[in-house]
């Protein structure tokens, strides 16, 4: 069982045999025990407190610290995560912009094509119109010889 400063205060001795000890001295040192002991207890009895409100503390810092790494790594897989979308649609978008691109181009050799075809009709029919022009002007140049060939 353990002593405590009120058993100290009510500890009484038995009368002493020979040559015993002063008892007011024994007294005065119980008492000053007695007194040290309970500064010791009561600043016991404090530190106690203050290591629960520290441990109190300490409790709430760990669970904030588990929450901020918590927050931290949701935090980088949202990073992670929107660098992937971002990733994807600009893939979507660079994609778009070649099938775009490939059916403007796809429509420039179309048109290039039937300007070709075009230009190819027009030489012909610019050909066939000097031939016929040609064969005016050889006509007309016969008639004149045969007019002037009756004078």
């Amino acid at each position: 069982m353990p002593l405590t400063p009120l058993d100290v205060l009510q500890k009484q001795f038995g009368p002493a045999r020979k040559g015993g000890y002063d008892s007011d001295e024994v007294q005065r040192f119980l008492d000053d025990v007695r007194e040290a002991w309970e500064v010791s207890l009561k600043e016991n009895f404090k530190l106690r407190e203050e290591l629960a409100t520290l441990d109190a503390a300490v409790d709430t810092l760990r669970t904030e610290q588990d929450e901020i790494r918590k927050t931290l790594v949701l935090a980088r897989r949202m990073a992670v995560d929107l660098e992937n979308t971002a990733h994807r649609e600009a893939d979507v978008l660079v994609g778009e912009a070649r099938l775009e691109a490939e059916r403007i181009l796809a429509a420039a050799h179309d048109e290039r094509r039937a300007l070709q075809e075009e230009l190819v009709h027009l030489k012909s029919t610019r050909l066939h119109h000097l031939a016929q022009m040609r064969a005016l002007v050889d006509a007309h140049g016969r008639m004149l010889d045969a007019i002037e060939a009756q004078d």
